[in-house]
Order: C-alpha cells, then sequence, then structure tokens
C-alpha cells in the first residue's frame, strides 16, 4: 500500500474518532489521566539504499570511441606460404620459383634446346591476415569485456528495491482515580519501495542503468562484428600484455591497455549498500494519536471485562485472612490506670519508632526505584545490544552474500574455462578433420595424377608400338623393293664390268691419283680434329675452373648469410632482453600500483571505521544524556512526592498531637 493511501485511511480514521469522542467529558478525562501519568516512547528508522558504482561504467564509455576505431580499421599484414607441387598445380610462377628451380635442378623433367620442363615447382601463396598481436589483443579484450558486463549486469537487474525499516515502543503507568492502569505497545515494520511498471524512482540510477543497458548493447555490437568474425578460432593473448610499438605509442590501443588493467583489477560486484539510522523523538501530534488509541484499547478492554455474577464456568477461590491491629491508645485507656503525661510520652515514644520505620520504609522505596532505574537501564542497554547485534548481524548476511556472490561468479569464470576449452578442443579437432580432409584430397589428387600419368604412358607406349610396327613393315617393304634393284644392279654390273675391265688401265691411273688426294685429305682431317680435340680440352678446364670459382663465391656466400643469420639471432636475444626488462618493470610498477591501492582502501577502511565509532560515540552520548535527564526528572519527581508525604505525615503528627485523644482510623 503506498504512503498516500496511509494517510488518506488514516486521516479519514482520525476524522471519524474525533466525531465520536468529541465533547465526552469522561474521554478527556481518560485523556488528561494519559498525559499526566508516566510515559515513555522510542520511535527508531533504519533505511537501506543500494548505490551503483559508476568506476566501471565510466571506465568502459572511455574506451568506446577507441574499440569503434580499431575495429573499423584494424590492422593487417601479408602472409607469404611456399609450397612444392607439381607443374600442372602451379597457378602463377614467380622469380622466386625460377630461382628455387635454379637451385634444385633435380625437379627439371627434360631439357629441349632453350626450353626447359621441370616435373615439379615452388608456388608462393600471398594472402591477407589480421591474426597479428595487436589484433589478438583486442579479440581477447573484447571476450572479457562482454563476459565482464554480462555478470554485472544480471547482478545489477536483480536486484531488490530499496528497503526501510520502522518500530515503535510506548510503555505508560497511569492512576485513573483508585485504579492503576500499565500500557505497553511495541509494533516494528519492514518494507521495500515499489517502482511501477519496473521503472526506477531515483533519476541518477535511472541513468546509470540506462547507461548500463547502453554499454551492454555497444559491446555485443562489437562482439558480433566482422573483425571478431575474422579472429574467430585465433590464440588469445595472456597476460602480462607485451607492450609493443602500436600498444605503447598508439593513443587507441593506450586506452584499451587501460581497460584491460582496470577489468582485470576490479573484483567488486558493482554496487554498495548504505545504511541510514534514525533515532527521533516522538512529536506532541504522534504522543496525542498514540494516546487516543491508549484510550481506545482501555476501553476495549474495560467493555470486555465480566462481572463477577456474570462469569459461568469454575473460579479459582484462594482465602486471605486480614490481620486486626488493636489501637495503643485504646489498650491503655481501658487496661491501664495511667497518668495522661504518661500515655502522651507513650504515643510520643511510638510516633517516634513509627517515623523511624517510615524513614526506613521511605529507604527502601529509594533502592526499590533505584533497582527499577537500573532494571530499566539493563533493558535499554539490552535493547541497544541487541540493535547492535542486528547490525552486526546485517553485516554478517552482507558479507556472506558478497561470498557467495563472489563464488557464483568464480564458478561461472571457471565454466567459461571450460567452454573455452571445450571449444579450443572442438576446434582442434576441427582443424584436425579439415586437415585430415586436404591431407585425404591430396592424395586423392595424387593418386589421379598417377593414374592419369600412368595411362598416357600406357597410350604413349601403344602409340610407340604402332609406330614401330609401321616402320618394320615399310622397312620390310623398302627391303623386298632394294633386293629387286639389287638384282638387276649386279645384271647391270656384270654388263658394265667387262666394259670397266677395259677401262681398268685408265681407272687405275686415275685411282692412284685418287689415293693420293685422299692421303693429303686425311692427313688434313687428322690435324683439324688434334686441334679440335685441343680446344675442347681447354674449354673443359675453363668449365671446371668457373665452376670452382662457382663453389667458392657459393662458399662466400654461405658464410656471409650464417654472419647475417648469427647477427639476426644476436639481436633477436637483445630485443627479447630488452622486453623481458620491461615486462619485469611493467610487473614491478603493476605491484606497486596495486599495493598503493591496497593502502589507499586499508586507509578508507579505517576512515570509515573511525566514523562509524564516532557516531556510535555520540549516539550513546546523546543517550547518556537523555537517560540523566530522565533519571533528574525521575529525581526531582519524587523528592516533591517525598516533600509532600513529609508535610502530610506532619500534618498528620502536629494534629494528632493537637488531639487529647487519637481518633479511630
Amino acid at each position: 500500500m503506498s504512503n498516500e493511501k496511509v494517510s488518506e485511511l488514516y486521516g479519514e480514521y482520525q476524522l471519524m474518532m474525533k466525531s465520536l469522542v468529541e465533547g465526552d467529558d469522561y474521554y478527556q478525562h481518560l485523556m488528561e489521566a494519559i498525559s499526566a501519568g508516566n510515559n515513555s516512547f522510542s520511535l527508531f528508522n533504519r533505511y537501506f539504499e543500494k548505490k551503483i558504482d559508476l568506476r566501471w561504467v565510466d571506465a568502459i564509455e572511455a574506451c568506446i570511441i577507441p574499440l569503434d576505431t580499431i575495429i573499423r580499421n584494424p590492422r593487417k599484414f601479408i602472409v607469404q606460404e611456399e609450397e612444392i607441387v607439381p607443374i600442372e598445380r602451379a597457378r602463377k610462377i614467380t622469380a622466386e620459383s625460377v630461382r628455387h628451380l635454379a637451385q634444385h635442378t633435380s625437379m627439371i623433367a627434360r631439357v629441349e634446346g632453350d626450353r626447359v620442363t621441370p616435373s615439379k615447382i615452388l608456388n608462393v601463396f600471398r594472402e591477407e591476415s589480421f591474426e597479428i598481436y595487436e589484433n589478438r589483443f583486442i579479440f581477447t579484450l573484447l571476450k572479457n569485456l562482454q563476459r565482464f558486463v554480462d555478470q554485472r549486469y544480471d547482478v545489477l537487474f536483480s536486484l531488490d528495491s530499496d528497503e526501510s525499516m520502522a518500530s515503535l515502543k510506548m510503555s505508560s503507568e497511569i492512576e485513573n482515580g483508585r485504579e492503576q492502569i500499565k500500557y505497553n505497545l511495541e509494533i516494528s515494520t519492514k518494507s521495500c519501495d515499489e517502482h511501477s511498471d519496473g521503472e526506477i524512482k531515483d533519476t541518477k540510477d535511472a541513468t546509470a542503468f540506462e547507461r548500463i543497458e547502453r554499454i551492454k548493447r555497444i559491446v555485443n555490437e562489437f562482439a558480433h562484428s566482422s573483425f571478431m568474425r575474422d579472429l574467430q578460432g585465433c590464440t588469445p593473448v595472456r597476460p602480462p600484455i607485451m607492450r609493443t610499438n602500436v600498444i605503447s605509442k598508439d593513443v587507441n590501443f593506450r586506452a584499451c591497455l587501460e581497460l584491460w588493467q582496470f577489468i582485470s583489477a576490479y573484483n567488486e560486484v558493482g554496487y554498495e549498500i548504505i545504511a541510514k539510522e534514525t533515532d527521533e523523538m516522538v512529536s506532541d501530534e504522534y504522543r496525542d494519536d498514540l494516546f487516543r488509541i491508549f484510550t481506545t484499547n482501555y476501553l476495549l478492554l474495560k467493555n470486555n471485562t465480566v462481572e463477577e455474577e456474570n462469569i459461568q464456568g469454575k473460579i479459582r477461590k484462594r482465602r486471605v485472612k486480614p490481620k486486626m491491629l488493636k489501637r495503643l491508645a485504646e489498650e491503655l485507656v481501658l487496661n491501664y490506670d495511667m497518668e495522661e503525661v504518661e500515655i502522651r510520652k507513650v504515643f510520643v515514644d511510638e510516633l517516634k519508632r513509627v517515623s523511624k520505620k517510615k524513614i526506613a520504609g521511605e529507604q527502601k522505596i529509594r533502592d526499590a526505584i533505584t533497582r527499577a532505574l537500573d532494571a530499566e537501564n539493563a533493558r535499554k542497554a539490552e535493547i541497544e545490544a541487541k540493535r547492535l547485534a542486528e547490525i552486526q548481524r546485517q553485516k554478517e548476511i552482507e558479507k556472506r552474500r558478497k561470498q557467495m556472490e563472489a563464488a557464483r561468479i568464480a564458478r561461472e569464470k571457471q565454466k567459461e574455462k571450460e567452454r573455452i576449452a571445450r571449444e579450443k578442443a572442438r576446434e582442434k579437432a576441427r582443424r584436425e578433420r579439415e586437415k585430415a580432409a586436404e591431407l585425404a584430397a591430396k592424395e586423392k589428387e595424387r593418386l589421379r595424377l598417377q593414374k592419369e600419368k600412368e595411362r598416357k604412358e600406357r597410350e604413349l607406349a601403344a602409340l610407340q608400338a604402332k609406330k614401330e610396327k609401321e616402320r618394320l613393315a615399310k622397312q620390310a617393304a623398302i627391303a623386298r623393293q632394294k633386293e629387286k634393284e639389287r638384282l638387276a644392279k649386279e645384271k647391270q654390273k656384270e654388263k658394265d664390268r667387262l666394259a670397266r675391265e677395259k677401262a681398268a688401265q685408265l681407272a687405275k691411273e686415275k685411282a692412284a691419283a685418287i689415293k693420293q688426294k685422299e692421303k693429303e685429305r686425311q692427313a688434313k682431317a687428322k690435324a683439324a680434329q688434334a686441334e679440335k680435340d685441343r680446344i675442347a680440352l681447354e674449354k673443359q678446364k675453363e668449365k671446371e675452373r668457373l665452376a670452382r670459382e662457382k663453389q667458392k663465391e657459393k662458399e662466400r656466400l654461405a658464410r656471409e648469410a650464417q654472419k647475417e643469420k648469427d647477427r639476426l639471432a644476436r639481436e633477436k636475444q637483445k630485443e627479447k632482453e630488452r622486453l623481458a626488462r620491461e615486462k619485469a618493470a611493467q610487473i614491478a610498477k603493476e605491484k606497486a600500483a596495486a599495493a598503493r591501492l591496497k593502502e589507499k582502501e586499508r586507509q578508507e577502511k579505517a576512515k570509515a571505521a573511525l566514523k562509524e565509532k564516532e557516531r556510535i560515540a555520540r549516539e550513546k552520548q546523546k543517550e547518556k544524556e537523555r537517560l540523566a535527564r530522565e533519571k533528574l526528572k525521575e529525581k526531582e519527581r519524587l523528592a516533591k512526592q517525598k516533600a509532600a508525604q513529609n508535610s502530610k505525615a506532619k500534618a498528620a503528627a502536629a494534629k494528632k498531637a493537637a488531639a487529647p485523644y487519637p481518633e479511630e482510623e
């Protein structure tokens, strides 16, 4: 029920009660008796307010624009992959392919003049890649940031509303004629603020929740961007983060590094609970309303009290025997023969003795009042101890809740780690399957090419056999034709032999001349062959010399390459040592910063504890002063009562002393 409805209903109740009792003399008499009685009130209020910590919201909002800039313009580099493939699968022949073939002549199938046909060749593939360290750092940051925001979003939007608690205690002792009335009232309430339609009452909190929703939406958009899809399956980076030139000098990457450090060090839930307590005084209007309720309850009790004649059922009876005290004066007059002076002396002594008894009784009364005040103080101290114990219990509950929340977050982190491990295992298995499938495809392609090659070789062998058969047939036909021609020639030779013999003498002379010429030609040919052999030998020597020089040049280049490799290795080792030193320095800085942060938090906690102690001390001092004022008022009231009783006793004693014989009571 809303406060407006409660106020409206109570206003109607007040008007109705006033209209019923207004002008009634007995009611006014009861109200005056209650006002004059001994009344004590205790009104206590406590409010629990949940305050959102906006530090992590500000840190993430400050890094949204740098993250958006990096995701829209990611860094990339060219990946070059080399693979030796069969010549028919080569996509492009580059200068690297030619150099590699020149260094590996075993891959050359055949050489026909200036035409070189290789069997295998180096194929170079170039493609763009985003898997550099800086991009993997942003990928890991977005994954951690999404998990960080989701955890706090779920906790904050599942919170209950702010709580409030109020309690009232009233204790009264009054006298209505010869009737003594004791009245005790104790009531407490605990409620949560209700927000209609899920709206948040506090404008500041509403703005904070809107900012958190906006951050969650933007982070989810970043997590489903093309940048994250391109880097899906890459290896996440692990802390500590390497301070590369880009991360150290680029403004956007520096902002992302600061956000990484913030969410890594931020271990809080994202909100805190503030308790506000008040111990107020009861106003006059509030007190009058309580007196009216007291009166109503008294009337209700008296109206339902049954007279002895109307009691039905058994009545428990208890016999009380009063003692009759005879007057000393009557005994003295009737039973003793005493003079008036002696009787006066006896009465004076009796008055002195009674006065002493009265003083002793007053002392007992004072002791009883002191014990009652001590008991009341002890009761109030017990109430204060219960209140402090309740505060401590609430703190313990909050502490256990935080521990349970931390344990839940730890379990969620463990589940997230296990999920990431499962995803990595699935990704690894998928890659292995793809690799196995690729190897199987390559093996299948190799077998297909081998079969194709064997088929071509079989076709070539069949074609060569066919050509050989045709060639043999042609040779046989030519041989038969030649045999015929040979026989014809032999016949012709036989005919011509006779003619040759006739000219043999002439031919012999000519042959002698030709023989002489042939000898001269052979001598010239021999000399030419000797010159040719000499030139070939010189060419062979020159070739060997060039080969030796080429080998020396190759060895020199290898030595220079080894020196360059050693130099690069030394520089890489120096760079690695420098990065290690920088990493150690960064770790030392982070440890120092963490130590400073812990010291600052400890000092803040100490200040908060000191303020709480001072507040409790002030409250105790106020309570002590209030009790002292009440005790002083009680002493003054008792002193007035004592003075009134003393005056009454003196008046009664004077009256008794003035009368010749005391009156019977």
